[in-house]
């Protein structure tokens, strides 16, 4: 133990040497400590008391000012103390010299132990002893940079470690960021090729070309403003998500500039005039309909709650991203553009000759389905107005009644399982730490056994729980398995962790025992029973735990309010107090021998360390050693503790929770949100069995916490974003428009993305979530793009004088391929990550 305390004490000091590295802290380290045991019987022989040896000792080893000779010639310190360091060094400490010569050193009446503080800690890695250094960052820290210079430095250091100790590193938090970093690479670049692809098809490689190129220039911007002396974010989890989300979006205003410049350019000639005005043409819908978009992603900055702290930076980092499509779109593209040739000259390449072939069936079918299909079917919806928008609100209720009827799930967070398991332990007060350590090394050999039992089942290569560390205390442990990468075993987190549970089975004096395999926020479930009576909340709390359970996918019941903690208590007699003991003497006396003397502390290299004097640990262990301490009166007498004190046992409360000046119990359970919702079955509860309590009980007041608070208060503060993202729409759109009555028809477009989204949960059977709600709040400004280039061609025609149907039915038909290319290519950009089966993409 001193040798891996000694070798990761060292390994620390390398690590913090060097820049990169700016925290590392421990766990499964123990604090140095000198313990001297004397038990009674060598006390009571050499008439000596736990004060008295303790005082020798602390005369004997101590640092004192001293004096100081002081002349012309010079100063000198003059010091008499001499303070111990080691365990030799004390036990040489002269103790008492009899009256035959004999002279006592601490060693012949005590025994000296230079180890460890008695807290006992279980560490382990992997089923071996270890001592974990977790090293930290802060938020400009750069993980890639200091993963690479932690593992460079552990290298090194294996060198020169003694044999038997190994150093591994592992829960690189690194390699998450690097998967996102990857997956936003990968995915980019599918999207890329799927948008260039269709705008190839519909418009011409040339122009797919150049919309694809200005995605670079906008993610470039948007690290510019990220950088530090601007806004100073950094690229992490979430902003790779701002990024990701807004690939499909950027091109939008993109295609549409492209696709109005090709148009005027095909039709009134490729020249640097028809460039500009097919720019023009679009530039106020593309302008206002990107400032829209960006207004949308800016209130999830407005969110309250852990979640809208957390989905604000992506919000940013995607406004960022809309932002600088404006500057390429409208400044840059159109430069570009101005230089298209659009007469293709004949060529014998087979490939042109195909793909020229493939251009011109895409663009025929186009024109084919303006004409003959949308043209006829307008003119059908236009003659049949009031009841084309009948229809449309009745699939509006539809879809919309699938939430509440169950068909779409609702959670406030779904379950993202993670590539780690943590199982986490924790026994009732009056449990020994024995037995929390046994349970640990259980928990640790079933996963041991279940790695070699799902190896040879399933015939894999790799062990699936490849890491297993073990922390315990004396009241609580925690296990935590990491997993093999997903691609790799043919089960799930929750699988792994349901086996795991079923194998480990109910575990003596547990309180706890919870299985952690998902981003851990707020309790699923968390009921909080308020009362000034503890019977109350007692009875009530088993009812609760026993109503919970019924529950179809609830597991994990918890009740915050602990069993009784065993207490020894001892009353002085009236025989001690004739003596002329009082309740002090006695409590310092058992203090003394039981808890320790704390002699001194002593800084020891980079330890503080504490000398202590007690009685040996097995005189301390069970209340039969605790009858035989000896109690010493003021003239010397040693009395039996039982002749001056009674000593009785007793349950005390350890601790008493209060809210608001009442006694609280809290109920916690974990959901499995496939099978249920939290919000449905606290709904259940609350009108069925809490109504019930509370009348049984009229004391008792019920509130419901955790996951339904948050989701309350998060809920609240998205409804409000919601409404102010929907007023400033609502006050740009009527910049261009300079119409009330055509902003409202625009705005129905959103109910209707909305409808989109809850079949698009519902055929792939995804609860609907505060995630869910986050991307409909965010892609709010983009589904009115479409409706604003329609209007705003509807207000030039009509401009020219075109009735209103006519110039209605025209304005579809010319819009048609920009308003097409605008909805495939947002889904394109998403359609990889979509189909995106790594657990780092399951938030997205």
């Amino acid at each position: 133990a001193d040798v891996l305390q000694e070798t990761s004490r060292r390994l620390r000091q390398k690590l913090l040497a060097n820049p990169t590295v700016e925290r590392v802290n421990y766990y499964g380290h123990r604090t140095p400590e000198i313990v001297i045991q004397m038990d009674e019987g060598r006390l009571q022989a050499y008439n000596l008391s736990i004060a008295e040896v303790a005082e020798r000792v602390a005369a004997s080893s101590l640092t004192t000012a001293g004096g100081e000779l002081f002349s012309p010639d010079g100063n000198l310190i003059v010091k008499a103390d001499h303070q111990r360091y080691r365990q030799r060094e004390f036990e040489n400490i002269l103790i008492k010299e009899t009256s035959t010569g004999q002279r006592l050193l601490l060693s012949d009446v005590a025994v000296v132990n230079d180890g460890f503080e008695q807290s006992p800690v279980l560490s382990r890695y992997n089923s071996q002893t270890a001592i974990g250094l977790d090293v930290k960052m802060y938020n400009s820290s750069d993980i890639m940079q200091i993963s690479k210079q932690v593992a460079l430095e552990v290298d090194a250091f294996r060198q020169q470690m003694p044999q038997g100790i190994k150093a591994d590193i592992w829960n690189d938090q690194s390699t998450y960021i690097a998967s996102r970093l990857n997956l936003l690479l990968d995915n980019s670049l599918m999207g890329i090729g799927l948008v260039m692809l269709l705008l190839a098809l519909f418009l011409n490689v040339r122009v797919a070309i150049w919309v694809g190129a200005g995605l670079p220039v906008i993610f470039a911007g948007a690290m510019l403003l990220m950088g530090p002396g601007i806004f100073d974010f950094t690229l992490n989890e979430l902003t790779t998500f701002g990024f990701i989300i807004a690939l499909g979006i950027v091109v939008d205003d993109a295609v549409v500039v492209g696709e109005s410049i090709y148009t005027a350019r095909e039709k009134e000639g490729a020249s640097l005039k028809s460039t500009i005005k097919g720019a023009q043409r679009v530039a106020v819908p593309t302008v206002f309909g990107v400032l829209t978009t960006i207004v949308a992603f800016m209130a999830l900055t407005l969110v309250e709650g852990e979640m809208g702290k957390i989905f604000s930076f992506f919000a940013f980092a995607a406004a960022f991203c809309l932002f600088f499509s404006l500057v390429e779109s409208k400044l840059i593209l159109p430069a570009h553009l101005a230089h298209l040739k659009m007469e293709s000259e004949p060529t014998r390449n087979p490939i042109k000759r195909v793909w020229a072939w493939l251009q011109g069936g895409v663009s025929g079918s186009l024109i084919w389905f303006t004409r003959k299909i949308y043209r006829p079917f307008i003119h059908k919806v236009l003659k049949f107005r009031y009841a084309t928008l009948m229809v449309a609100l009745a699939i509006f209720i539809l879809v919309a009644g699938m939430v509440p009827s169950g068909q779409v799930r609702a959670v406030f967070f779904p379950d993202i399982p993670s590539d780690f398991i943590e199982v986490s332990l924790e026994l009732e007060d009056d449990a020994g730490y024995g037995l929390v350590h046994q349970q640990a090394v259980q928990i640790e050999q079933v996963a041991l056994e279940m790695n070699r039992q799902l190896m040879q089942e399933y015939g894999l290569t790799q062990e699936p729980m490849p890491s297993l560390m073990t922390i315990a205390d004396s009241k609580s442990a925690s296990i935590i398995a990491g997993l093999s990468p997903r691609t790799e075993r043919p089960f799930g987190t929750q699988e792994i962790a349901d086996l795991w549970a079923q194998k480990i089975g109910p575990l003596e004096g547990a309180r706890k025992l919870k299985f952690i395999t998902s981003w851990e926020g707020a309790d699923d479930i968390s009921i909080e029973l308020r009362s000034e009576s503890s019977a109350t909340l007692t009875a009530v709390g088993v009812e609760v735990r026993k109503g919970l359970s019924k529950f179809n996918g609830v597991s994990g019941i918890q009740n915050s309010m602990k069993a009784g903690q065993a207490q020894i208590d001892l009353r002085l007699l009236p025989e001690g107090q004739a003596l002329g003991l009082t309740v002090a003497d006695i409590a310092s006396q058992i203090q003394y021998a039981y808890q320790g003397y704390e002699i001194q502390r002593i800084q020891r290299g980079p330890d503080e360390v504490k000398v202590k004097l007690r009685y040996p640990d097995q005189d301390r262990r069970s209340i039969e050693s605790l009858q035989k301490a000896r109690i010493r009166t003021a003239n010397g007498q040693i009395l039996p503790i039982s002749s001056v004190a009674v000593i009785e046992s007793r349950y005390v409360q350890n601790e008493i929770e209060r809210i608001d000046r009442s006694r609280v119990a809290v109920i916690s359970a974990d959901v499995d949100k496939s099978l249920a919702s939290p919000a449905e079955i606290l709904a259940a509860m609350e009108s069925g069995l809490l109504a019930d309590l509370q009348k049984q009980y009229p004391d008792l007041t019920v509130n419901l916490a955790g996951e339904a608070q948050e989701e309350a208060e998060t809920t609240a503060s998205l409804q409000t974003a919601f409404i102010l993202a929907l007023i400033a729409i609502y006050a740009l759109l009527a910049i261009p428009l300079k119409s009330y009555v055509q902003l409202l028809m625009i705005m129905s477009a959103i109910p209707f993305g909305i409808v989109g989204a809850l079949l698009g949960h519902w055929l792939h059977g995804i609860p609907l979530s505060i995630l869910s709600l986050f991307g409909i709040l965010a892609l709010s400004g983009v589904v009115v793009n479409d409706s604003l280039l329609l209007i705003s061609r509807y207000n030039e025609l009509r401009g020219e004088g075109l009735p209103p149907k006519l110039a209605m039915v025209r304005a579809g038909s010319s819009r048609m391929r920009a308003i097409i290319l605008t909805s495939i290519t947002t889904y394109a950009g998403l359609m990889p990550l979509i189909a995106e089966t790594s657990a780092q993409a399951q938030f997205l």
